[in-house]
């Protein structure tokens, strides 16, 4: 059960990453919280990962959309775009007590599909946002949906080691939620493919992001917290 805490966010909370393809500086990318919205009349937090960029004929556009339930945090809806080479799709998927409808785009191809989910699922972006809110010194297991695979994802501190992020010293997290996804899935943002998250120790947020992209991945590093 989620309702343990006051999920209380910053609505003016934007954190701004360098993004990088490998050795190479493609663009940026962005955590935001970006207001209040009702979803089927529901009040919820609109939360966005971000990133865009491009270099050496190598062009990347990944967003993703959260809107999470302000009492208990789970999802609501939620919607992701993501062109990398190789690989054009869009979907809007709404999350209900015990199922979830999609609404995709693959390729130019449209689809609708229906998946069973865990009560309370959350997805991504809302893993990242909801990790503030616990004792990252437990174990945490919390329902999990996406692409179509459900289950509880296991998060757990991977390893701890000091950083050095915007006039901040420090002891952090490594992170790397374990989800329940298909052996071999390609299009799973975080996972046993080598993304990781790591959280400052004092203020909870991530300053490096690690994520999976369909060929590689893409690193952010923190440059700006606003306000």
């Amino acid at each position: 059960m989620l309702l343990l805490f006051s999920y209380t966010l910053n609505l003016n909370e934007k954190l701004e990453y360098r993004a990088k393809y490998g050795p190479i500086n493609i663009g940026e990318m962005f955590l935001k919280v970006e207001g209040l919205e009702i979803i089927r009349g529901i009040p919820c937090y609109k939360l966005r990962l971000f990133a865009k960029g491009g270099a050496l004929g190598i062009n990347l556009y990944e967003d993703f959309i959260s809107w999470v339930d302000t009492q208990n945090f789970r999802t609501v809806k939620f919607y992701k775009k993501q062109i990398e080479p190789g690989w054009n799709y869009e979907v809007t998927i709404n999350y209900y007590e015990n199922y979830a409808e999609y609404d995709e785009i693959k390729d130019g191809q449209k689809d609708k599909k229906t998946f069973q989910i865990p009560k309370n699922a959350l997805d991504p972006v809302a893993l990242i946002y909801i990790v503030r809110f616990f004792d990252l010194k437990d174990t945490i297991l919390l329902p999990y949906h996406m692409d179509g695979f459900s289950g509880y994802a296991k998060i757990f501190i991977k390893r701890k080691e000091k950083c050095k992020w915007l006039g901040f010293e420090e002891d952090c997290y490594a992170i790397s939620p374990i989800l329940p996804m298909d052996e071999g899935k390609k299009k799973e943002v975080f996972g046993d493919r080598g993304g990781e998250i790591i959280i400052s120790s004092s203020k909870k947020i991530p300053i490096k992001i690690k994520v999976n992209l369909i060929v590689g991945s893409m690193i952010g590093y923190i440059v700006k917290i606003f306000p």
